[in-house]
């Protein structure tokens, strides 16, 4: 008896299997190199805005993303599409360029930041004012033959002119 009941336990687990089996394999799906194609086992494939296509091939894009049916509406299939349409791959080599030219520029930098900090002021700063012109107005004591002014007459002097006299 405990035979029979095993059998019977394993023919309806073989016959609820191969349903369940059947069942989800509906819609089939197939990877293509742009793409995904898919087929109704039986009937046709609706969804987003196409009906009555027994086999649908979808291209990689946002717009395809949605929920696909068989004709039988049991079977259905959610697909969604990311596709990334800006941007850019970086390979290794491309990222170790990057970094190789950071690392070069941010060694130039600090060499240039160095040596300017580095620099000795030993020149004297030049000065705005213009020094070379003015003469000091009270000439020193001791006055010898490199005098800056000529010396003023007495009143008594020969010759006078108006402004070579001194006027006490």
């Amino acid at each position: 008896m405990m035979e029979h009941q095993l059998l019977i336990l394993l023919t309806l687990a073989e016959l609820f299997g191969s349903f369940a089996e059947e069942k989800s394999k509906r819609i089939a799906v197939e990877e293509l190199a742009d793409g995904i194609k898919l087929k109704c086992v039986e009937g046709s494939v609706t969804g987003n805005d196409l009906t009555g296509e027994p086999d649908l091939t979808l291209k990689y894009d946002d717009k395809n993303t949605g929920e696909y049916t068989c004709s039988d509406k049991e079977s259905r299939i959610y697909v969604k599409f990311r596709t990334c349409d800006n941007c850019v791959e970086l390979d290794t080599a491309s990222v170790a360029g990057m970094v190789v030219g950071n690392l070069v520029a941010t060694i130039i930098v600090g060499v240039a930041v160095y040596l300017i900090a580095t620099q000795s002021q030993t020149h004297p700063v030049p000065s705005t004012k213009k020094r070379s012109d003015k003469q000091s107005l009270i000439p020193p004591e001791a006055s010898g033959s490199a005098d800056h002014y000529q010396k003023l007459k007495p009143k008594h002097a020969q010759r006078s002119e108006e402004y070579d006299v001194l006027r006490k």
